[in-house]
């Protein structure tokens, strides 16, 4: 696990210097892999006494420091970055993995204060901060992928820095199974990196990764009153439904405002059902600003406007039979479940009826999103339609075969994902690591202004 106090040291003459301090102070100074041979004085020091050794592949790399104005040094075999260690008191070559460094003598990972200062930077105007997270409720369908994580692909591009979260703390408010929330946060991981996702572009993590929002949360909760969260519209549907509701579901706002805060992310893609609650973020954090002094940024919504219907004409949900297609689904579910439950002009009653789009309930909304930017190929489903040369069973089946050459790429890389678990769960672990530093440096500054010391 990172310490935040100590940070490897990668400037060349500042890892001789040191080595030198320790060359001298120690019975068998150290070095790359086994250490050097023991020295009389400092003055009987130098590069090629040192022996030095990369870690990885054990060749002597004393004649790395030829350059002293370099910022750091290479491997001359293996490329790998050599740097000094403060854990284990070594010269070692380092493992990059998604801008961490990880030891390869000690195994200590390290967010370097460079990479800190890369993702916290907010001083290019054309830098924005993008965040959002999705519940770890089960697989994704089609909706989300359209409506949502195809975007977040889409933010990637440019000087953005991306946080996209699993938020398993949120979704213990509906699930109670922890088999289901681990294996599920695994899961929508997976799938965000086969919609598309780059875990060197974005911040992937679990929520529950970063303890420091819930800690966030809690100093928020200190200024939240409790009615308005109870006006919140996604409370009072609870209420009216007679749902049993506990503390989590009427602290889920004010988590959801530390998810924001947290990083001082400056834009937030959400679904129209979910503004109430980025309005409430916004609101504590100018209320926050104006009582203890600027600490937030307030948040823009980027606001999603792109609804898939599910096969009833309702919101696309969970991907069952009835309801929607999950990302995992051929060719032969999809066509199969728009054949049973897909809902055309009810208004048409034979194959050469003339029909109207507008009236067709789960299919020609789905073109519209489908062909958004191709207006010629959806006239012609429109003008078909109309003249009542396209019937409603082979409308079904080519958009069953549009939504299957969508997603069988994603279905690809999904494959494939499932025999790499471990490396899946090494970009939630190293995401984790990374929002942790970002969101650190917040807190503090909050525990600070509110009065909140260590000792």
């Amino acid at each position: 696990m990172n310490n935040k106090n100590i940070i490897p040291t990668v400037n060349p003459d500042e890892i001789f210097r040191i080595m030198q301090e320790d060359a001298v102070n120690a019975t068998i100074p150290t070095g790359w892999n086994q250490g050097a041979m023991p020295c009389d004085s400092k003055e009987n020091i130098s590069l090629t006494s040192l022996k030095l050794h990369c870690t990885k592949c054990n060749i002597n790399t004393a004649g790395v420091y030829k350059h002293p104005t370099d910022t750091e040094r290479r491997c001359p075999a293996c490329d790998s970055l050599l740097m000094y260690c403060p854990a284990c008191r070594h010269a070692v070559s380092a493992t990059e993995k998604f801008s961490i460094l990880l030891c390869d003598r000690c195994q200590t990972d390290y967010v370097t204060n460079l990479t800190v200062e890369y993702l916290a930077s907010r001083d290019r105007s054309s830098r924005e901060i993008i965040l959002s997270g999705i519940r770890a409720t089960g697989a994704l369908h089609l909706g989300i992928y359209l409506g949502a994580i195809r975007q977040f692909v889409e933010y990637e591009l440019g000087d953005n820095l991306c946080m996209y979260f699993i938020a398993d703390w949120h979704t213990l408010t509906t699930c109670h199974d922890p088999r289901k929330v681990s294996s599920n946060t695994i899961a929508v991981a997976m799938d965000y990196l086969a919609a598309g996702l780059n875990p060197e572009r974005s911040i992937i993590y679990a929520q529950s990764s970063v303890p420091e929002i819930a800690e966030l949360a809690l100093c928020l909760s200190m200024i939240q009153s409790k009615n308005k969260l109870e006006d919140l519209p996604t409370v009072k549907d609870m209420v009216r439904s007679g749902e049993t509701m506990s503390m989590g579901h009427l602290q889920y706002p004010v988590l959801m405002a530390a998810d924001i805060l947290g990083p001082k992310a400056t834009l937030v893609p959400v679904g129209s059902d979910q503004i109430p609650n980025v309005e409430l973020a916004r609101d504590l954090a100018d209320k926050f600003n104006r009582q203890f002094g600027q600490t937030f940024t307030i948040p823009r919504v980027g606001l999603r406007t792109i609804k898939i219907p599910g096969f009833k004409g309702e919101k696309m949900g969970e991907p069952t039979d009835e309801s929607g297609i999950s990302l995992q689904d051929h060719l032969e579910d999809i066509s199969d479940k728009y054949a049973r439950f897909g809902i055309t002009d009810a208004g048409r009653k034979t194959r050469n009826d003339p029909g109207n789009p507008d009236n067709c309930v789960s299919v020609y909304p789905v073109y519209k999103v489908l062909r958004e930017n191709k207006p010629d190929a959806l006239q012609i489903v429109e003008r078909e339609c109309l003249s009542g040369t396209r019937g409603c069973k082979e409308c079904k089946l080519e958009l069953a075969r549009e939504i299957d050459e969508l997603i069988s790429p994603f279905r690809e890389r999904r494959a494939v994902l499932m025999n790499q678990q471990k490396y899946v769960e090494e970009i939630l672990h190293y995401g984790g690591m990374k929002a942790r530093e970002i969101v650190r440096h917040t807190l503090e500054e909050v525990r600070e202004k509110m009065g909140i010391v260590s000792f």
